[in-house]
């Protein structure tokens, strides 16, 4: 383990932070924030600059990061970022209880969502700013930034890059991992300007549009108000914050081959099928079962069916209206888009279409083995095979990713009060996805669990953005090992 570049790597992304919150400081004085909210946001940012800048001075190194050096400056800094960030709560008094704070924090950076404030509507314009800001430095990966701006890492930039993406599969775009950290930022971007635009166009405020685009590009989920995008009763809105969910849920690979001029590659993607066809089926089936029995409408049926189940498949989290009353087949589907969650080298959670189609295919696999047992039948996605050992950790990971569900959910039982606000809490935080079902519904928050089960979630909500391995690892004592 090399201490010292794995530590220069993290005072930098601190610097990062510390930028980020003083641009959350202009914000508030812009806007007159009330005096707590300034000194708060302006000592987080001194605090954070001076400790990067004296970490960076104190550890310069020329030594190139290993695999398990990039492993350990993902989990140190992931870390640091989530302590660092919940001082502007804590210090401005919006959420004192220390543990909230890092709650809050942690869900913004794992772009989840999960709130534990009651409230939004009445918060500083720069403690709002700096919630929004988390989602969108975590969408991308706040490493991977560092990854592409900055040219001392770049050396071991491949290793963070590996343990901060998400997705069992990692295509570099390019021959320089820094160029491709570039490109995945630059598309990200502006996507985020593109939604900006549209939704200021639609009559939110150059305020709300920038906040909503980092939280829906991100697939977050914050808002700047208490009811989330209802409070804009605008279809308008509700539409075009659809289209940027899905597109925050899709490989970013494929968005840049569109930008090359290859929009056929989306639909040349079996990943990108197989999510398009449960997500217009799933839509379909939910309106088809709120009809009459929640809607009297077939419009309205079809308008919250495809919001509400777009906002959990892409693991983004926004609310427009109370779907824990719906009839419980439209919630077990809506659990299960929540697990599946999005695709590979996107910013949305969930186990990831990729593995959903390996798992499906696995399957069909066996059963014709059960047929034809000396047949020789390969894996293939998009005529590619997969190697066994790519298949096998795939399903390692699906086979994972249920237990955790399973023991997560009974340990958390405790501190909730019942078994599926317990169940569903773990799904949504684990899954990036953010509200729940029953006490933890669309309409409920988080601030009623006692800090032990916060400390659990907040767990759930790093191994499922980190993808368990990078976490667990740590564990190994084979990984400290020389």
């Amino acid at each position: 383990m090399n201490l010292r570049p794995i530590l220069h790597a993290v005072a930098f992304m601190l610097m990062v932070l510390g930028l980020a919150m003083a641009a959350s400081f202009g914000v508030s004085m812009l806007y007159g924030d009330p005096l707590p909210a300034r000194k708060a946001l302006g000592a987080s940012a001194l605090l954070s600059l001076a400790v990067g800048a004296l970490m960076a001075r104190l550890s310069h190194s020329e030594t190139e990061l290993s695999r398990r050096d990039g492993i350990l400056v993902v989990t140190i800094g992931w870390f640091i970022a989530c302590l660092f960030g919940a001082l502007p709560y804590v210090l401005s008094g919006v959420i004192p209880d220390p543990v909230g704070a890092v709650f809050e924090t942690v869900s913004g950076f794992t772009t989840t969502g999960a709130s534990v404030l009651a409230v939004i509507d009445p918060l500083p314009k720069g403690i709002l700013f700096w919630r929004a800001l988390t989602h969108f430095l975590g969408g991308m990966g706040v490493l991977v930034l560092c990854v592409a701006i900055l040219p001392f890492i770049r050396t071991g930039g491949m290793q963070i890059f590996r343990a901060e993406m998400t997705g069992p599969t990692r295509d570099r775009l390019t021959p320089r991992i820094a160029n491709t950290a570039k490109l995945l930022w630059g598309i990200y971007t502006l996507l985020c300007v593109i939604e900006t635009l549209l939704l200021k166009w639609g009559g939110m405020t150059w305020f709300d549009a920038v906040c909503h685009s980092f939280a829906t590009v991100a697939t977050g989920g914050f808002s700047t108000r208490t009811s989330s995008i209802a409070a804009f009763n605008s279809v308008y809105i509700e539409i075009v914050v659809i289209v940027f969910m899905l597109l925050g849920a899709i490989n970013f690979n494929l968005h840049l081959a569109a930008l090359r001029g290859n929009v056929l590659a989306y639909f040349r993607d079996s990943e990108w099928r197989c999510y398009l066809s449960i997500w217009l089926a799933s839509g379909l089936f939910i309106a088809w079962n709120i009809w009459r029995t929640v809607y009297p409408e077939i419009h309205e049926a079809i308008h919250h069916s495809f919001f509400s189940m777009t906002s959990l498949f892409t693991t983004t989290g926004f609310c427009t209206v109370d779907f824990d009353r719906w009839p419980i087949a439209s919630k077990l589907v809506l659990l299960l888009l929540m697990v599946m969650g999005g695709c590979a080298g996107s910013t949305a959670g969930g186990i990831k279409q990729i593995r959903v189609v390996a798992v499906i295919k696995n399957i069909y696999r066996e059963l014709k083995l059960f047929t034809h047992p000396n047949a020789v039948i390969s894996i293939k996605i998009d005529r590619h095979v997969i190697g066994e050992e790519v298949n096998r950790s795939m399903l390692t990971f699906f086979l994972l990713y249920l237990a955790t569900i399973v023991a997560m959910s009974l340990a958390l039982n405790p501190y909730m009060p019942d078994i599926m606000s317990s169940f569903s809490a773990v799904i949504a935080t684990m899954g990036g996805v953010g509200p729940g079902l029953s006490a933890v519904g669309p309409i409920q928050n988080y601030g009623f669990v006692a800090s032990p089960g916060k400390i659990m979630l907040i767990f759930c909500m790093l191994l499922g953005r980190l993808e368990f391995y990078t976490l667990l690892v740590l564990c190994s004592p084979g990984f400290w090992r020389k």
